[in-house]
């Protein structure tokens, strides 16, 4: 499940999301960086005006993260892509950062 960690209140910056998928879980890695874009943007999961596919393929997302032919994980590499202004990390050992506009909300 995503998590939040805020920025204090003297942090001039705007808060940065921390999301965890598990690689192991039910949903995929798509799905779970569409609850964390949610989440963190405080816009419906089932908002149409603007989606994942808009930024980045989800299929191509989970096969790019997905274990290899022989079952072994990936655990290397990262993805970075915007939606919403907001700039997606997604790193192969789970870890989804959301970073968002540099003007704040």
């Amino acid at each position: 499940m995503p998590s939040h960690y805020p920025a204090s209140d003297s942090d001039p910056l705007p808060p940065v999301y921390h999301a965890r998928h598990d690689p192991d879980g039910s949903a995929k890695l798509s799905t779970t960086v569409v609850h964390a874009l949610a989440e963190s943007t405080g816009v419906d999961v089932t908002d149409s005006t603007s989606t994942l596919y808009d930024s980045v393929d989800p299929d191509a997302l989970d096969a790019l993260f997905s274990s290899r032919h022989d079952g072994t994980p990936r655990t290397g590499g990262t993805l970075s892509f915007v939606v919403y202004d907001h700039r997606v990390i997604v790193h192969g050992d789970g870890r989804i950062i959301i970073e968002p506009p540099a003007d704040g909300f």
